[in-house]
């Protein structure tokens, strides 16, 4: 029967690493040619680093091939990177994209054919953490922009799992608690700060979905420790796996951990991922820390070719994993290699930041993000300095201000802070080599929790 089977793609799953690797070489020939005849953006962008498609005749090759920054991409908004028209017979049907830092964002375009190949890499997943044809799925991912629910939603639809489009807002709780037990979910996938919030909710209560058809979560979005990955699955009753992807490239889709949980396998016939040193740009020995730079090889309506992700993580291939699949693994996002935070699952630069408060006449030359952890939820305050101290004698304008700097910061994030004014000149500034880090405006306490 089908639901006995291992994979739910096996030939591809499989596929030996020679293979595996024969086929990335085809593809990214393919794509690098056809981004270089076809879209003037890569066209000018290859041309000013000298090489042509006929340079890449080896995996290895790909290193003649420039790094693709986000500040690149954003620069060539709205259809750089685009290579399909919109909408039509063959043409990009779905339109995702990531926050911007000054209202612009990377679109990605999606074909048919990325959208079924999207599904496929999904099931992949859902099946390989153990749900099957016929099971429920409640999907606590936001639907929107960022691609966040889409993936998990098509790939269930491709394996004939029940999806249950909750969204991400984890103050529905209680409906989240009804349809666990009334729908019989078999598996939950969302960010795990929600994972803890909504089992403590339920501590509280004193539920125990032990007693539930519960028993599989899918986390991703967020960096987490093995130890909130166990508290999750003490509180939920359930197993707990890793996942990783990016709105660049359809994520999620692009890994997952298998049933060993020692790694996170990384589609390579979709993508090509290479480990390289943040600093100079070369590559790392396998198994060692570095950045992650992916390549869509199947991208369709999108063109994607080593874009850095900023992602610190580690590489590594195994001949063969225990789970029985073939390809590469990489470990937990540690971080990131820039100025970016992750906060409710969103990532924040402090850039985004300070596009929001300069409009603000009334600040001064500084602030300072802080992010903590309550009741197992992110937090995000500001402080922000102002140029006239007297500002903050005057309850009702100190009031109106920082209602007003929120919601210009949330406009661009996606997040809202709380906002604290506070005297110029009060806040840590950068100093040394510090200055090229966002580390003097970033204050994560949760890396102390």
């Amino acid at each position: 029967m089908v639901s006995h089977r291992q994979f739910f793609n096996e030939e591809m799953e499989t596929l030996p690493k020679q293979k595996l690797q024969a086929l990335q070489l085809e593809r990214l020939q393919a794509v690098v040619e056809r981004a270089y005849t076809h879209n003037q953006f890569y066209r000018k962008l290859y041309d000013e680093a000298g090489v042509k498609p006929s340079d890449i005749q080896s995996l290895a090759d790909i290193r003649k091939l420039p790094f693709l920054e986000k500040k690149t991409v954003r620069a060539a908004y709205p259809l750089g990177t685009a290579m399909r028209p919109t909408g039509g017979e063959g043409g990009a049907l779905q339109l995702h994209a990531t926050s911007g830092t000054t209202g612009k964002s990377v679109p990605v375009f999606a074909t048919r054919k990325d959208i079924e190949n999207w599904a496929d890499l999904n099931a992949r997943e859902l099946w390989m953490v153990g749900l099957r044809p016929g099971d429920v799925m409640m999907n606590c991912y936001g639907y929107g922009l960022p691609t966040g629910g889409f993936g998990f939603h098509y790939g269930a639809m491709a394996m004939d799992v029940m999806s249950i489009p909750m969204g991400s807002d984890a103050r529905q709780y209680e409906r989240m608690f009804d349809f666990i037990k009334d729908f019989g979910v078999k598996a939950v996938c969302m960010t795990p700060s929600v994972g803890l919030y909504i089992g403590n909710k339920a501590a509280e209560q004193g539920l125990d979905f032990k007693s539930t058809s519960l028993k599989i979560g899918l986390f991703g979005a967020e960096p987490w420790p093995w130890e909130t990955r166990l508290k999750i699955e003490n509180l939920l009753g359930i197993t707990a796996y890793d996942e990783f992807g990016m709105t660049e490239f359809l994520g999620p889709g692009m890994t997952c951990e298998c049933e060993s949980r020692d790694g996170m396998h990384a589609w390579a016939d979709s993508f090509l991922v290479e480990c390289i040193n943040p600093e100079t740009g070369e590559p790392v020995e396998d198994g060692q820390d570095g950045e992650l730079v992916w390549t869509w090889l199947t991208g369709d309506g999108t063109a994607m070719i080593r874009y850095r992700s900023r992602d610190l993580s580690r590489l590594w291939w195994e001949e063969r994993c225990a789970c029985g699949r073939t390809h590469p693994k990489i470990s937990g996002i540690k971080g990131r290699s820039d100025d970016a935070v992750s906060i409710r699952g969103l990532i924040v630069f402090p850039s985004q930041v300070e596009a929001a408060l300069i409009q603000f006449p009334e600040t001064a030359s500084n602030f300072r993000i802080i992010v903590d952890r309550k009741n197992d939820l992110d937090t995000f305050a500001l402080k922000v300095e102002v140029k006239d101290l007297t500002l903050l004698d005057d309850a009702e304008r100190v009031k109106l201000l920082q209602s007003n700097m929120a919601a210009a910061v949330k406009s661009i994030t996606g997040n809202t802070p709380k906002i604290e004014l506070v005297a110029q000149d009060s806040l840590p500034r950068a100093s040394g080599g510090e200055s090229k880090t966002a580390s003097a405006r970033v204050e994560d306490r949760r890396r102390s929790l």
